[in-house]
This record gives structure tokens, C-alpha cells and sequence, in this order.
């Protein structure tokens, strides 16, 4: 029964873990958006639109979920796009980096 009680425990914990990614950002903010557009370049942006700031995660190997946690980032401080620039680093210290835009009115 105790065995049982800490696997469960440890799978827990395993979950908690995984599920904290903390997204930085550093740059300005604006109102929050309702959505934010993705690139994975910036010649693909078609728009005029300045950066407004910079976003980092650790590196996840699931790429939706890093999209993801980037995106809800981006729509808090109001950003209309992010443009996923690379990964630095390599293993556990891996970073996937992403740049913040706004659209020019």
C-alpha cells in the first residue's frame, strides 16, 4: 500500500513539474489580445509591425505545448504575433526563443 502511495505521489509530482514552464518575457505591454499569430520567420510576416519584446521557454520536445505557452505570453502583454527564432543551448539548459510583435496601424 505504501508503494502505491508513492508512485502516486511521484507521478503527481512528475506532473507538476512538467506543467510549470515559466514563460519570460522582457519588453513592453499593451492591452491583452484575444489572438497571436505564429511565424517561424520573419519574411513570412505580412504585415508592417515592430518588435515590442522578447520571449524564452525552456526547451519542451513538444512543440505545440511551447507554442502554446508562448502564445498565452504574447496575448498578455498584448502582442498580435510572435515570430519562434531558434533553441539555444543543448539538453536539460535548452531555451526556445521567440520575438514579440505588433502590428503597425
Amino acid at each position: 500500500m505504501k508503494n502505491l502511495r508513492l508512485n502516486h505521489f511521484i507521478v503527481l509530482l512528475c506532473l507538476f513539474l512538467t506543467s510549470c514552464a515559466t514563460t519570460s518575457y522582457l519588453g513592453d505591454t499593451y492591452p491583452a489580445t484575444e489572438k497571436v499569430d505564429v511565424f517561424y520567420d520573419a519574411k513570412d510576416v505580412k504585415k508592417d509591425y515592430k518588435v515590442i519584446g522578447h520571449l524564452a521557454i525552456a526547451y519542451t520536445p513538444n512543440a505545440a505545448e511551447a507554442k502554446n505557452d508562448l502564445s498565452i505570453k504574447a496575448r498578455e502583454v498584448g502582442a498580435d504575433g510572435i515570430i519562434i527564432l531558434q533553441v539555444d543551448g543543448n539538453n536539460e539548459k535548452a531555451t526556445i526563443r521567440a520575438d514579440a510583435i505588433k502590428y503597425n496601424k
